[in-house]
């Protein structure tokens, strides 16, 4: 079996940090540096938009992996335009939209809409003049809880931008590393409760 163009650019990131042989929660604490590693081939060599969007799914896969893991599913392909991902939720599941460098409209009209099964924006996200508060606030709109970004964005946006709450009275905007903590605590009797995402 022929080793695909994910694998050969995740296995370079995974030697060059030195985390190929941990397990997915340990690898997962260094989703910061594994985005910096790819933001720079990147810069070199543009990857492949295909080759990124399922780098990014097998990132966030990782933090599903050792946070939910039994409790989610991947959408088929029916689906998704809703997301990638579903976490069997309290009342309602949670829809994961997984996204690469680029938000654009892909990641607006994602999602279902609908509060009652809310959706999180997980993505390697790299341009700042994706998420003022006014675009951010859009993605309300859409019935998106919250959204995870990378750690160097997180800390370049501004301060409007940065204290948006969500329905819950919770941080809207997030970084990355935050994620399977959080789904980690709104974990409820084995259901994600959706109160407290």
């Amino acid at each position: 079996m022929s080793i695909t163009q994910t694998d050969k650019i995740l296995n370079y990131v995974y030697d060059s940090l030195r985390i190929t042989s941990l397990d997915d929660n340990s690898k997962y604490e260094r989703i910061n540096d594994i985005i910096k590693e790819l933001q720079k081939i990147n810069k070199s060599k543009t990857i492949n938009a295909k080759t990124t969007g399922t780098i990014s799914e097998r990132l966030c896969e990782l933090a599903l992996k050792s946070s939910v893991s039994g409790l989610y599913s991947v959408l088929g392909s029916d689906w998704k335009w809703i997301g990638d991902f579903s976490i069997l939720g309290n009342p309602f599941n949670l829809i994961i939209s997984v996204k690469s460098f680029k938000a654009k409209e892909r990641l607006m009209t994602s999602g279902t809409g609908n509060v009652l099964s809310p959706t999180v924006g997980w993505g390697l996200f790299d341009d700042i003049k994706e998420w003022t508060p006014g675009r951010a606030k859009g993605y309300m709109f859409r019935a998106f809880i919250d959204i995870y970004m990378p750690e160097l964005l997180y800390k370049k946006l501004k301060s409007e931008s940065k204290n948006l709450q969500n329905v819950n009275a919770k941080p809207f905007l997030r970084s990355i590393d935050k994620f399977t903590y959080d789904l980690k605590n709104s974990l409820s009797k084995n259901r994600i409760d959706i109160t407290k995402i």
